[in-house]
């Protein structure tokens, strides 16, 4: 920054030392060495300060121009994808139209059968229903019945 020699610097110190004597030159030093460092520290500060601003500004960039390519990309793939649906649509009523005239052809070039008449067939009629047979009651015995088992203990 600064061009200053060697020589230089040892004459500004020589006077000093003239002008402010050996009894404050060392408190002046101090004082010079501390407001130095302050400088040097905000130097620092500012230059960190100044690169993480130009860091940001380059991520805005790069996203932005991301966004731009994605968007670009997307408009793209969407006319594509309209398109192919449009012409798959077109083939879709192809297809039906075609499947329509085969099952149900025009009227008008489809030839006049006369329909038969169907068989008659005769009624149908119940069978006669057989006499049931009698079976001879025997002597009733009582039952012997028998009592659930229990499910809930003795």
């Amino acid at each position: 920054m600064f061009d200053i020699s060697f020589s230089e610097l040892l004459l500004c110190f020589v006077v000093a030392l003239v002008v402010l004597g050996p009894e404050r030159m060392p408190g002046v030093a101090r004082a010079v060495g501390r407001w130095t460092g302050k400088a040097r520290g905000y130097m620092r500060n500012l230059t960190a300060e100044l690169e993480r601003e130009t860091h940001i500004a380059e991520m805005k960039r790069q996203v932005e121009d991301a966004h731009r390519i994605l968007r670009e990309q997307s408009d793209e793939v969407r006319a594509n994808v309209d398109l192919n649906l449009k012409a798959i649509r077109e083939e879709t009523h192809s297809v039906v139209d075609s499947v329509k005239t085969a099952v149900h052809p025009p009227l008008e070039s489809a030839p006049v059968v006369a329909a038969a008449p169907l068989p008659q067939s005769p009624p149908i009629t119940p069978a006669p229903s057989a006499p049931s047979p009698t079976v001879a009651a025997e002597p009733s015995t009582p039952a012997k019945v028998t009592p659930p088992p229990n499910y809930y203990g003795p």
